[in-house]
C-alpha cells in the first residue's frame, strides 16, 4: 500500500502537507495493512493447496462419477436382462453344468451386445452387475457325449436371437448332421415362445431369419458344417461346436 493509497483512506488530498506525527501514523497503518494482505493471502493459498480439502474434492469427484455410471443405463442393459429370462422360457429345465455354460458364454458375448464403446465405457458396471471379473472371450468346453453341449448351445443361441437387436451369430459344427441338428433345435426354440413362429422371416438349411422389433433390426442365424481332422478315437468322447458372434 502506497501513501497516496493511505492518504485517501484517512481521507485527506493527495499532494496536502502534514507533520512527521501523522506520518507515522501513515506508515503504521500502512504496514499493518500489507501484513494483513499477505496473511490473507497466505491463508487463501493453504487452503487451496492444503492435500486434505484436494482429496476430499478428489473423492467426491470420484463418487459423483461412480454414482452416475451406475445410474446410466444403455440399450444393452435391457438386451442383456431379455437374454437372462429368455434362457428359461424354452420349456427346458437347465443343469447346472448348462448355467455354468451359459455364464460362460454371456461373459464371451457382453462386448458384442452392448458395442465396443459403451461396454469399454460402463465396464467395470457391467462386470459387477453380472458378477464378473475378468471375462474370458473364448469359451472351450470338453465334456462327454450326452452331456447337453449342443441343446445348452441352441438355448444361447435361441436367446440372443429373440433378445438382441442386429444380432448376427454365426456356428461351425463337426459336420452336416450335426449343423442341420443344432439349426432345428434353435429352430423349434424359437417356436415354443408364443410369437416365435411370427417372427421366423427365413429358415433353409445353413440360416435363420429373425425378425427384431421394427423392419430394420433382423437377426441372423448361420450354421456351418466343418471338417474335424484327428484321431478317430476322440471323437465318440468329444463334441466341437465354435460360436462366431
Amino acid at each position: 500500500m502506497d501513501a497516496t493509497h493511505v492518504l485517501r483512506v484517512c481521507g485527506m488530498k493527495e499532494g496536502a502537507s502534514y507533520d512527521p506525527l501523522s506520518r507515522l501514523i501513515y506508515k503504521e497503518i500502512a504496514e499493518t495493512s500489507a501484513t494483513e494482505k499477505r496473511t490473507r493471502t497466505t491463508t487463501i493459498g493453504n487452503k487451496r493447496r492444503h492435500p486434505a480439502a484436494m482429496q476430499s474434492k478428489l473423492q467426491a469427484f470420484i463418487d459423483n462419477k461412480r454414482c452416475s455410471d451406475l445410474v446410466r443405463s444403455v440399450p444393452g442393459d435391457e438386451y442383456i436382462r431379455k437374454l437372462k429370462v429368455c434362457l428359461d422360457q424354452f420349456g427346458l429345465e437347465r443343469t447346472a453344468s448348462q448355467k455354468m455354460f451359459h455364464k460362460a458364454f454371456l461373459g464371451a458375448t457382453l462386448a458384442h451386445v452392448y458395442g465396443t464403446n459403451d461396454f469399454e465405457r460402463h465396464r467395470t458396471r457391467i462386470l459387477k452387475e453380472n458378477d464378473m471379473q475378468d471375462p474370458s472371450f473364448e469359451v472351450l468346453i470338453v465334456t462327454p457325449r450326452r452331456w447337453g453341449k449342443t441343446t445348452s448351445v441352441a438355448i444361447f443361441v435361441a436367446a440372443l436371437l429373440m433378445s438382441v437387436a442386429d444380432m448376427w451369430v454365426s456356428v461351425f459344427s463337426t459336420g452336416q448332421r450335426a449343423s442341420s441338428s443344432l439349426l432345428e433345435q434353435v429352430y423349434k426354440l424359437i417356436c415354443y415362445l408364443p410369437d416365435g413362429s411370427s417372427r421366423i422371416l427365413r429358415r433353409n438349411q445353413e440360416q435363420i431369419y429373425v425378425k427384431g422389433i421394427d423392419s430394420s433390426d433382423v437377426r441372423r442365424l448361420y450354421s456351418y458344417p466343418s471338417s474335424v481332422q484327428g484321431e478317430r478315437s476322440l471323437c465318440p468322447l468329444v463334441y466341437a461346436a465354435s460360436v462366431f458372434i
